[in-house]
């Protein structure tokens, strides 16, 4: 039953096609189209924007560097005098650092690691070096 209606269906189509027939393109179709993309290609500028601009990296730099000279020259001492003096205290007693396991790395391993990270460097390299001349959008 659907083989019929799919058949019945067909022969609707071409009827249809033999009596409206084929639009046919005009004769310069092919370079109004490329006309009009290359109108668009030059109309689209790609123009690089950062996301930080020059003054906020400026501002940015400026802050770092004056923290420092700040905790090099300055008088870092601090007082809390909002919390009390026994927790001020014990918070300056907990060392963090010793309860942390000893972690012993044998020298096999940091060669490796530095070998991996060595050649994961070299792979990426040449990976983008083969993309950027093998699929260059102009």
């Amino acid at each position: 039953m659907q083989k019929d209606n799919q058949a019945k269906f067909d022969d609707y189509i071409q009827e249809r096609i033999k009596q409206e027939g084929l639009d046919q393109p005009s004769m310069n179709f092919t370079n109004a189209v490329i006309s009009k993309i290359e109108a668009q290609k030059q109309n689209k500028v790609l123009e690089y924007k950062p996301l930080l601009g020059k003054k906020t990296w400026y501002a940015m730099a400026v802050l770092v560097i004056g923290i420092f000279v700040f905790l090099i020259y300055g008088n870092a001492t601090m007082e809390f005098n909002w919390l009390p003096s026994n927790l001020t205290e014990q918070w300056g007693q907990i060392n963090l650092l010793s309860k942390l396991p000893s972690l012993s790395v044998s020298n096999i391993y940091v060669y490796a690691f530095i070998g991996l990270a060595f050649f994961v460097m070299v792979q990426v390299y040449l990976l983008k070096n083969h993309f950027s001349k093998h699929y260059y959008i102009d």
